[in-house]
């Protein structure tokens, strides 16, 4: 009993030092970034400024695809048209790589372009109510 006691005491002070170290090297390596920051101007620190905000929106966006992503896993249903959009409109936004998908939003990328191919086929199957056929155009054209 008195060594378990003693291997949790030794045991929570390595945990303690542990993070007291993290801290202090977190500290060292932000310091010289606040004192370059400092140095800028106004403006320059306005568009790092939104700089990071765009990267944390991009992030956020990302965590949210990859948690819906987790979530689906035991169910495995497809996705829904709406999170299609949204992982398209996720890739154009922030210029995501196809051969990238995986890693960025933890979809297999055969899925993507199963997603793609659909698009494209739909794309060209439907013709507008209101176009003329290019049949008629061409017959049109060649009676004038």
């Amino acid at each position: 009993m008195n060594k378990n006691i003693d291997t949790i005491n030794a045991a929570v002070a390595i945990i303690i030092k542990v993070t007291v170290l993290a801290a202090m090297f977190s500290g060292r390596v932000r310091k010289p970034s606040l004192k370059r920051l400092s140095k800028m101007d106004i403006d320059d620190k306005d568009k790092e400024i939104s700089f990071l905000r765009d990267k944390v929106y991009q992030l956020k966006l990302q965590v949210s695809i990859l948690q819906k992503g987790l979530q689906k896993k035991p169910n495995n249903k497809p996705y829904p048209i709406s999170e299609k959009l949204f992982i398209f409109n996720y890739m154009e936004a922030f210029q995501v790589p196809r051969r990238r998908v995986t890693e960025h939003l933890g979809i297999a990328r055969s899925t993507l372009y199963r997603w793609l191919h659909k698009i494209e086929e739909q794309a060209q199957l439907y013709i507008p109510a209101n176009r003329t056929p290019s049949e008629v155009a061409t017959f049109v054209w060649k009676r004038a």
